[in-house]
């Protein structure tokens, strides 16, 4: 293929907001891997999902958000200097962090990467104003994540595994065009 759109989904929310989960669902949807307990950041994971084993063979999952790695990653920078995994589409996550959601737009741009923010309503619902801010960023996509507040550990799931299946057809879609 002599284009290919680059794309680094990046997940919106501070704790408990269901990003990680998520991540763990797109996985067990696209690979055959099934992650059910923890999660190691950055990895690369084969795609098996029979409708994009030709299109997409690869991707990489970020899993914890970006603020609880400034550990290893230092800054937003050293993120996408030494971390990031090269793969045909990846996910990030960050916390409701004005500056540091800028430098990851910034730093994903710079890696020619478009970049789409994926809101979660539960998110919006509790932190309207945060994520109103940084909704008006310069995203190439804005996706809103149906994920209302629910004390339901079922219903919770359920909503995320739905986003997970809405997501993944997402990409099928996006494959004729990639």
């Amino acid at each position: 293929m002599s284009l290919k759109s680059k794309w680094l989904f990046v997940f919106i929310g501070n704790d408990l907001t269901g990003k990680t989960t998520l991540q763990k669902k797109i996985i067990k949807l696209l690979s055959d891997d099934n992650q059910d307990i923890r999660l190691n950041c950055n990895r690369i994971f084969q795609v098996t999902h029979p409708y994009l084993i030709r299109k997409i063979s690869t991707f990489s999952i970020g899993n914890r958000s970006y603020q609880e790695k400034t550990d290893d990653y230092q800054t937003v920078a050293g993120y996408f200097e030494n971390h990031l995994r090269q793969a045909d589409f990846n996910t990030f996550s960050s916390h409701l962090i004005r500056a540091d959601v800028e430098q990851i737009i910034l730093h994903a741009h710079r890696k020619y990467f478009n970049v789409c923010g994926i809101f979660f309503s539960n998110s919006i619902e509790a932190n309207p104003n945060e994520n109103a801010e940084i909704s008006q960023f310069s995203w190439d996509e804005r996706l809103v994540a149906n994920n209302p507040s629910t004390n339901d550990p079922d219903t919770q799931d359920m909503q995320l595994q739905s986003i997970a299946e809405t997501f993944v057809q997402m990409l099928i879609h996006r494959t004729l065009l990639w």
